[in-house]
């Protein structure tokens, strides 16, 4: 093999890992975490357990800030968004407005692989135990929280 053809095949070899990176960028393949896509991306599949969500505070945890003017304290925010300071999670109202209010992924886990191939469920949970949501719940928040009664009404 000449000179001339080892270069041929060294740039050949770098545009196909250039289109490959490139590939893999525009489909998002290759993420580290999940990633969130949001309640309406479970509608699909899970329209009654978002229905009845719909029903519940969590779903209203946003507009609560916005009525006490705190939707721009990151100590208040971080307990009404889905996914706050999370790879790929709530960044800002105008940013990720998708993750506003305490969604199925904040309790269940980053659901954007599932909802792209259902049998991948990387990263997320069936049944979130009670220390997910003493995230939030702490005694100094919610000093009558009662982990077995409140989940009762997260999917009424």
């Amino acid at each position: 093999m000449n000179v001339m053809q080892k270069y041929e095949k060294l740039i050949l070899c770098v545009l196909v890992t250039l289109s490959v990176c490139f590939l893999i960028s525009l489909k998002g393949w290759g993420q580290s975490s999940g990633g969130y896509a949001g309640w309406r991306a479970c509608m699909a599949c899970h329209a009654a357990k978002v229905k009845s969500w719909k029903e519940t505070p969590h779903a209203k945890a946003f507009e609560s800030l916005r009525k006490t003017n705190q939707e721009k304290i990151p100590g208040c925010v971080s307990c009404h968004v889905t996914a706050f300071e999370e790879p790929d999670g709530f960044i800002d109202v105008e940013l990720t407005p998708e993750l506003t209010d305490v969604q199925c992924e904040e309790c269940h886990g980053p659901a954007k692989k599932h909802v792209g191939n259902m049998m991948i469920r990387e990263g997320m949970v069936a049944k979130p135990d009670e220390r997910k949501c003493k995230k939030c719940h702490t005694a100094g928040q919610d000093p009558r929280f009662n982990y077995n009664e409140k989940r009762k009404s997260v999917h009424p």
